[in-house]
């Protein structure tokens, strides 16, 4: 075995100096080329060695000089970025591997010295101001390959102004400033940008500032000077030039074929004015054409209007309201024939309480008023017109202004001989002005067994009472409603408590809203079918009290009261009962309407007292609603806006009602 061993190891070691003397051992040479990318500190790593002969894997190792290397196939290049300019020594080290001794050496390595230089730049772009042609905005334009921002720019301008301007490191604007330059000219702009860390750079370039000529014409009508002659109209040109540069020559077109060109020197120091008489008034295009000196050119036209002397009238209408026929609104009817318009309007009403309103010209609502009379009766009413310019005109109508129409009512009252009683007797109290006879009553009592009874006319009235049986304890709702000669109905309702036989001693309240800040009691006591209550006693939180079952109150202003009962019976039972009560107010509006009058869109303001649901209508004046709403509200001020665009033109009543809430405002609708 050891034989065969020596015999093996002569032979690879003949074989080995056969191959070394046949072939040359060649050592690995290291080598590598740069380029450097000044614009973004890369540089660029070309491998150039040539490997050896001597067996063996090899492996190239980069150190950059910066404090990091990386490893690459011995003849593959790579590429490295320095984050900051400097020299650097960079170096190729390759390796072999030599399996035998299973360990790597190093065959073969170069260094080469990397430098980064610090580059910066400045340019500037020029941007014209159209508003003004001598003025230029000029924007920076730094680099710097270290992305090192600009701490200082200074600007010289041309001209003798110049500028420098201090930046934070952190700014993140544009590098601009602008220049107002004296007079048209070539100016040697130039720019020089320090940047952050000391790097500074300058550009110049030649700006051309110029003025080209701007001219514009315009011309206006002169008051007329004879009002012999209204046909005869003065003309007023109005020139303009940027560099000042007079006119040369005006031609004036009147839009009746009759036009005519003026000449003027350059020395003229008077107005550009002209005359033309027209031959029939109308409405005319005039047009004003200006060539100025240096041929810049410009034209305007305008619409006017010739007319004749003023003549106007004056006439107007009436606008009743349903609601109340003593206020009614007059709507002038102004006539010009030059479509003049009213200055000043002055009315009387016939009743010694007579106004004056003063309109701009500018003014184009409705020429109306509103006038509350104190009684029926016939009136001369009168409207005289003062219309711009002095035409004045009058005009006078008889107006009547009728008595309210009837009005009825109907309370009822209920007969009860104990709270426990199936058997309720019912009065009926009606009432009318002016007077008006009953012809119809019917009664509904809560319980499904209702009845209606015609008056005969030519007998006495009867008296309006009724005796029902219900058919056991509970809560019923009764109604009386009559209808009386001429159709007037009125309708009322109550409450109808039966209690059960037992030993009960209590009550409570209700309470609804009448008008602003008045509202209406009502106190029920619940007690033994033998005790019944003598006593209701009120306390309204301001102060003041009353006695009685139902009792009305007005507060004097708005706010928060709490309203108590106390309820006082035949054999001493005594109930308190309290509830806050919210009013109305804070002595404003409950609902405000704006504009008023209204074109399309009204705003309505309301302030509430509850959180709740109401019902909103707007009646015209015949008192027909036109428009229903529901909306919720809250306690406060509720707004909302409702379109009346296709709502016809005329006054109208706009309502605002609940069960604890009622408000009401008028509007006028153009």
């Amino acid at each position: 075995m050891r034989k065969l061993y020596a015999l093996l190891t002569g032979v690879l070691c003949t074989l080995y100096a056969v191959t070394t003397n046949a072939n040359p051992v060649t050592p690995d040479v290291a080598n590598f080329t740069f380029t450097v990318n000044a614009s973004n500190n890369n540089v660029g790593f070309i491998n150039t060695s040539s490997l050896g002969n001597e067996p063996g894997d090899r492996r190239a190792f980069w150190s950059f000089g910066d404090g990091t290397g990386t490893m690459t196939p011995p003849l593959q290049g790579t590429q490295h970025h320095y984050q900051s300019a400097g020299s650097y020594t960079v170096c190729l080290k390759i390796f072999r591997y030599r399996p035998n001794l299973n360990d790597s050496v190093l065959s073969a390595q170069i260094c080469k010295t990397v430098v980064i230089e610090t580059i910066c730049r400045a340019n500037f772009e020029t941007v014209a101001i159209a508003a003004n042609p001598l003025g230029k905005y000029f924007v920076a334009q730094p680099w710097h390959n270290q992305n090192k921002k600009p701490v200082r720019i200074c600007w010289i301008f041309g001209d003798g102004r110049d500028t420098c301007i201090q930046y934070p490191t952190n700014y993140t604007g544009n590098y601009g400033v602008y220049h107002l330059y004296n007079q048209p000219g070539n100016y040697n702009v130039c720019v020089k940008i320090y940047y952050e860390g000391g790097c500074m750079a300058q550009s110049c370039h030649l700006v051309q500032v110029i003025q080209p000529d701007v001219c514009r014409a315009n011309f206006e009508r002169m008051p007329a000077i004879s009002i012999l002659d209204p046909l005869k109209v003065y003309f007023k040109a109005l020139p303009f030039h940027i560099n000042n540069k007079k006119p040369a020559r005006i031609c004036w077109t009147f839009g009746d074929g009759r036009d005519t060109c003026i000449n003027y020197p350059e020395n003229y120091t008077g107005s550009y004015t002209v005359s033309h008489l027209y031959n029939h008034p109308g409405q005319y295009e005039v047009c004003v054409k200006i060539l100025y000196f240096g041929g810049c050119e410009a034209r305007k036209c305008n619409l006017i209007q010739v007319t004749v002397p003023d003549i106007c009238h004056a006439d107007f209408e009436r606008i009743s309201v349903a609601s109340n026929l003593l206020l009614n609104y007059f709507k002038a009817l102004p006539s010009h024939n030059n479509n003049r318009k009213p200055a000043k309007i002055c009315w009387t009403f016939g009743d010694g309480r007579d106004t004056c309103i003063n309109y701009t010209e500018a003014y184009t609502g409705l020429y109306a008023v509103s006038h509350l009379y104190n009684h029926p009766g016939q009136y001369e009413v009168c409207v005289k017109i003062l219309y711009f310019g002095g035409c004045e005109a009058r005009k006078c109508k008889e107006v009547t202004v009728p008595p309210p129409p009837v009005t009825c009512s109907v309370n009822l009252f209920e007969i009860t001989p104990s709270i426990t009683s199936l058997v309720r007797g019912f009065l009926a109290v009606p009432h009318t002005e002016p007077a008006r006879r009953p012809e119809r009553i019917c009664w509904t009592f809560g319980d499904g067994e209702d009845t209606c009874i015609m008056i005969d006319p030519q007998q006495p009235l009867p008296d309006f009472v009724i005796r029902h049986t219900y058919p056991a304890p509970g809560v019923y709702r009764a109604c009386v409603k009559i209808r009386f000669q001429g159709g007037c109905i009125a309708e009322k309702c109550r409450e109808v408590v039966i209690r059960p036989s037992n030993n009960i001693c209590g009550g409570y309240m209700t309470d609804s809203l009448i008008a602003p800040r008045a509202f209406k009691f009502k106190g029920f006591s619940i007690h033994n079918r033998n005790d019944e209550a003598i006593a209701y006693r009120w306390t309204f939180g301001d102060g003041s009290s009353a006695t009685g079952r139902e009792v009305t109150h007005t507060y004097s202003q708005g706010g928060n009261y709490q309203v108590c009962l106390t309820i006082i019976t035949r054999l001493g039972c005594e109930t308190r009962i309290c509830k806050p009560v919210r009013v109305p107010g804070n002595n404003e509006p409950a609902l405000q309407l704006t504009p008023n009058p209204v074109v399309n869109v009204l705003h309505v303001g309301f302030r509430s007292t509850h959180t709740e649901q109401v019902n909103i209508k707007i009646l015209n004046g015949f008192g027909v609603a036109v428009r229903t709403y529901v909306r919720n509200v809250n306690v406060g001020p509720n707004n909302w806006d409702v379109e009346l665009a296709t709502l016809v033109p005329g006054i109208y009543t706009f309502i605002v009602q609940s069960s604890n809430q009622l408000a009401s405002a008028l509007f006028i609708k153009q």
